[in-house]
Order: structure tokens, then C-alpha cells, then sequence
């Protein structure tokens, strides 16, 4: 099974990854629950189903007076050294702008309130986590700050940060696809949205 992350094989995975999350029947412990279909496993011995659906993902896209974007440099698995945004899964009880909100302060220092995100896209992606890749649902969050200074990144998170004018930004270097054309489609939003485009 190949994946890819933004345009090329991913590379530093552990082991080779699995076609199915489930080894074993997560009610009764049978071995091998089996595919009915590309999203559901069903076990032999007692029925129990088992389902992959796409994980939400918030991911912010941050914005400073000078229309930079805060772009950061992953610092693990998977795009270990590639361009990311701040971003990771919602967890039980957040909305979308609270996720957003939580992923930059954890990752960036930057302490954001929740209302600070406005809604912008949402794209599929996949993500490798202990042997299997996982189909994503990625939720972006516009917010906008004055400036960038004072971030205090988690290093196991972020190798470094940068901020970046939007039209400069390399695309081809983020870890996920979903990341490279949520910045695309911002751009282009804010180019029809310029006075000097009409």
C-alpha cells in the first residue's frame, strides 16, 4: 500500500502499514474482523461491526498585518521537516474554533479565544498513525493577529516557525495536500476579494 503526503512517498514510518486498522474483534477478541466494504469490518464470530470514518481535524491558518502566514516546520512523523500549519484532532467536547484555538497555544505559545477562528474550508486528508492510514476530515480556521512576536513553539512539536507572505509560500513543501490547497484557495479568495482584481 503506498501514501503519499503533499507529492512524494511518505518516508520514516516504523513498520510497512496495515491494509486494516483491526486485527482483532475489539468485542469478543476473534481474529481478523472481515471487509465488507472499504469502510466496514465485520467480525466471524459475533457480528460486532467496526467502522473507519474520517477523524475532524482543526487546523489554523493565521494571518498578521502584513498578510504573512504563520507556517511552521514539523517536528516528528509523518512530513518529519516539512512545512505544516498548527492543527491536530479535535477532541471530545471541542467545536472546531476550540480545536484550532488549543492546537496553536499547545504548538506556537499564540493564545488565541476561540472566536478568533472563522471558518474557511474543509478537505479531505490522510493521515499514517500505528500502522494504518487514516482518512481525515480537516477543518480550517482563518484568524488574524497583529503581529507574530513573542510565539514560544513545543519543540516536540514545531522545529521552527515563519512567517511567510501568502504568495510566497511553497506549497510543495507542506507534509499534507489538504494543508498546500487550503493556503491555494486562500490565496486566491483573498486575490478576488482585492479591490485591484476587480
Amino acid at each position: 500500500m503506498k501514501y503519499t503526503l503533499a507529492n512524494e512517498e511518505s518516508r520514516g514510518l516504523m513498520r510497512p502499514l496495515m491494509p486494516k486498522p483491526y486485527l482483532f474483534c475489539t468485542n469478543c477478541g476473534f481474529p481478523e474482523p472481515k471487509p465488507v466494504n472499504e469502510r466496514e469490518f465485520r467480525c466471524e464470530r459475533c457480528g460486532y461491526r467496526h467502522f473507519i470514518t474520517p477523524i475532524p481535524a482543526a487546523v489554523a491558518i493565521i494571518l498578521d498585518a502584513q498578510e504573512r502566514l504563520l507556517v511552521i516546520r514539523r517536528a516528528h512523523e509523518p512530513g518529519l521537516g516539512k512545512l505544516g500549519l498548527p492543527g491536530g484532532v479535535i477532541e471530545p467536547d471541542e467545536t472546531g474554533e476550540e480545536g484550532a484555538a488549543r492546537e496553536t497555544r499547545e504548538e506556537t505559545g499564540l493564545n488565541l479565544l476561540p472566536g478568533a477562528f472563522r471558518y474557511f474550508v474543509s478537505l479531505n486528508n490522510h493521515y499514517p498513525f500505528q500502522g494504518f492510514v487514516w482518512p481525515t476530515i480537516d477543518l480550517f480556521f482563518v484568524a488574524r493577529v497583529e503581529c507574530f512576536d513573542g510565539l514560544q513553539v513545543d519543540p516536540a512539536e514545531v522545529m521552527e516557525w515563519m512567517p511567510m507572505p501568502l504568495d510566497e509560500v511553497p506549497l510543495e513543501q507542506f507534509a499534507f495536500g489538504s494543508n498546500a490547497e487550503a493556503v491555494r484557495r486562500l490565496r486566491e479568495s483573498l486575490r478576488q476579494a482585492s479591490p485591484t482584481s476587480k
